[in-house]
Formats: structure tokens, sequence, C-alpha cells
């Protein structure tokens, strides 16, 4: 970690980029302050306590300092790191959530007792709507309907999917069966790791990846591992052996290979397009959202907000600090309310329920962009 460090010159092009940089204009909440603390956490020139553990756990993870970064430092490699020094200053309820979150299992049994999940996360309850706790969970393996495949891809839904976004999983796997994919779904998959690595946990994130890389393996020969929401493909990117190439779903599709087998029925209609901070910044794959989009002919897709910019989400950061949150909300949903849309898509989970929470009512309909897709894909 300290070699990683020092590979920070300090040159100060990341705070322009840095979001809590931006609202606070202090150097602590910037990515060279938060850099320096850590380095000092590590070589034991102070200990931890509250205001370090503050400092390090309000960065929202958006990694748009690490991809204009000219000396290329792996930032969330840092913080991860740093964030583990001051673990033990966790407050109750982050070790709640991050207890509850990556255990779909106990998640599921907590909805079917009653929807609010908990009196301490109100915020939850949005997601706790969201979720489907009588949803089936993925078949291990779908075939498409033709003599022989073109190909056999290994599908990611991680401990959240197939709870709060089923309907994106079976969208996900309509479009890639239409494109001529066998799809396998291993049984034994679990947690990305995300939110444990991110809470300071790496041990757990560890066994995780290892648990997910032997899921993987097991089910034999892929082209591809393909993950539905950014956040979890963000972390399956840093995984060391996962059978295949990990690809974003939009990136996959995208290609001309594969979205050249598909057809969509014309729609008109509006969208604002929301490309979360891990699909542009670590994934890179904001650019395949739009291509895949503008195959429905007649639909008007628009990007809304700075590219790589965050909208306040940041994985856990709208339930635990929502005054920041909120406020980096603010200029996507003027956006959203100046196009008026029928539609707001966006490809992370908790990205599209923080933006939906600050409206009332029901319209505009929020949406992962593949749902939309396979709503208007030609099947015969």
């Amino acid at each position: 970690m300290i070699v990683e460090t020092a590979r920070c010159v300090k040159c100060g092009l990341c705070l322009a980029e840095c979001p809590t940089y931006g609202l606070t204009a202090s150097e602590a909440m910037s990515p060279r302050g938060r850099i320096t603390l850590v380095q000092a956490l590590a070589q034991g020139q102070i200990l931890p306590d509250d205001h370090s553990a503050e400092v390090l756990n309000s960065c929202l993870l958006c990694r748009r300092c690490e991809a204009m970064c000219p000396s290329e430092v792996q930032f969330a490699k840092i913080m991860d790191q740093g964030l583990s020094l001051v673990r033990s200053q966790q407050g109750i309820k982050s070790r709640l959530l991050h207890m509850l979150l990556p255990r779909p299992g106990l998640m599921r049994w907590l909805l079917r007792l009653g929807r609010p999940v908990l009196p301490a996360f109100p915020r939850l309850n949005i997601l706790a709507r969201q979720a489907r706790t009588d949803a089936p969970r993925p078949a291990p393996v779908y075939r498409p309907d033709i003599a022989k495949p073109v190909g056999r891809v290994g599908l990611f839904v991680g401990c959240t999917g197939s709870l709060f976004d089923s309907v994106a999983v079976d969208s996900a796997i309509s479009l890639l069966l239409r494109a001529g994919y066998e799809v396998a779904v291993p049984a034994k998959q679990v947690c990305c790791g995300a939110l444990d690595a991110h809470a300071g946990n790496i041990g757990r994130a560890v066994r995780l990846a290892a648990a997910n890389e032997a899921a993987f393996a097991a089910i034999g020969e892929l082209d591809a591992v393909i993950s539905i929401a950014s956040g979890c493909g963000a972390q399956l990117d840093v995984y060391e052996v996962l059978g295949a190439r990990h690809r974003d779903i939009a990136a996959f599709l995208a290609q001309e290979k594969v979205i050249s087998r598909l057809e969509f029925r014309p729609l008109s209609k509006s969208a604002a397009v929301h490309i979360p901070c891990t699909l542009e910044n670590v994934l890179h794959s904001g650019d395949a959202v739009m291509k895949l989009l503008a195959c429905i002919l007649e639909l008007k897709a628009e990007a809304v907000g700075k590219k790589g910019a965050c909208c306040g989400a940041g994985g856990t950061g709208a339930v635990l600090r929502p005054g920041v949150a909120e406020r980096l909300r603010e200029p996507f949903v003027r956006q959203i309310a100046d196009i008026s849309p029928d539609f707001v898509l966006s490809s992370n989970l908790s990205c599209r329920l923080h933006l939906q929470s600050a409206v009332d009512g029901q319209d505009p309909e929020y949406l992962h962009p593949v749902t939309l897709l396979a709503r208007q894909l030609i099947r015969d």
C-alpha cells in the first residue's frame, strides 16, 4: 500500500473531479488529502479515531479521480486498505447495514416479517418496496431457441439481483438468449464483496471473491462473465481468476457480433439516461448504453449529469449520509425535470432508487436500461 500511495505526486488535478471536495473545499475531503491520511495511518504516525474514520468513509468511491489521474494511482485499492485501518471506528448503523445487504437470505427473512427493514434505516423503505421476496431464483442454465448456441456466458446476479432487481435479471437473460447465447447462472455465486471491501472488511471480501471464482470455474468454459449492476461489475473487475473475462451487460450486448442479432420495436418516447460513475469511470461502458438505446428507433435518449460524476448514492452513501447525497443529486434531478422524460434509466440499482426518491408519484418510470431494451425486443 505504501508503494501505491507514493505514486500520488499531489498534483491536484483530481480536486475538480472530486464530489466531496466540491462540496466542502476541504483538502482533507480530496483524493490527495485522503491518500495522505492513509499514509499517516499505515505508518503509525497517527492512530485511527472518529475523525479519520469519517474522512475516509465519506468518500463515495466514484473513482473519477482514478480515471483522471496522470500517474494512474489506484485510488480504490488505497481506500479499501485505508478503510480497513479505521474499521474499528465504524458506527453501529454502518455495521448493521453492511451486515444485512450482502446477505440475501437474511434480507428475505426480514422483508417477509414486514416492509420496514429497520427503524434505523428509513431510507431503505424504497428499497424494501422494490423487493420481490417471492421471485424465483434464476435457473442454473437457459438455452436459446436455436439448434446450436453461438456461445456460452455466465451471468453474475450477486446478492441483491434476484431480490431487488429481478426484472433486470430476467431482461438480461432474454436479451442474451435472443442473441443466441446459452446463459449459465451458478447457484453458488455470492455477493461480489464490494460492500465489505468498502467497509474495510477485506478478509470477507477476499473470501467472497474466492467463492465466486470457484462457482464460475465449476460451470465450465465461458465466453464471458456478465454483470448487470455496475457496482458489482466494478468489483468483479479486480478478481484474479473468474473463468472468463468479465463484461458489463451493456458492453457485451453492444458488440457488433451481438447487437446485429437483436431487433427492437420503435418507441416514440423519451428517456433520461443516468450513467453511473462505476460504469463510466471504472468499466468505461457508458457509451455502450447509449449505443444500445439508439437501436430503439424513435426513442429520444439523453444522458444526464456531468460525465463520470457521482449522483451521491455511493453504494450505502444515500442511507448513511443523506444530506451529502441529496446535494450531489440536485443537478441530476433538475436536468431530469427539464427533460420531463417517460423513463429514467440507470444501470445501478442504488443510483436508480436514489434518483427516484427525489420525486413524488409514479412518473417517470425508473428502469435498468436492459429492461426497456427487453420490452422492445422483437422475439419472433
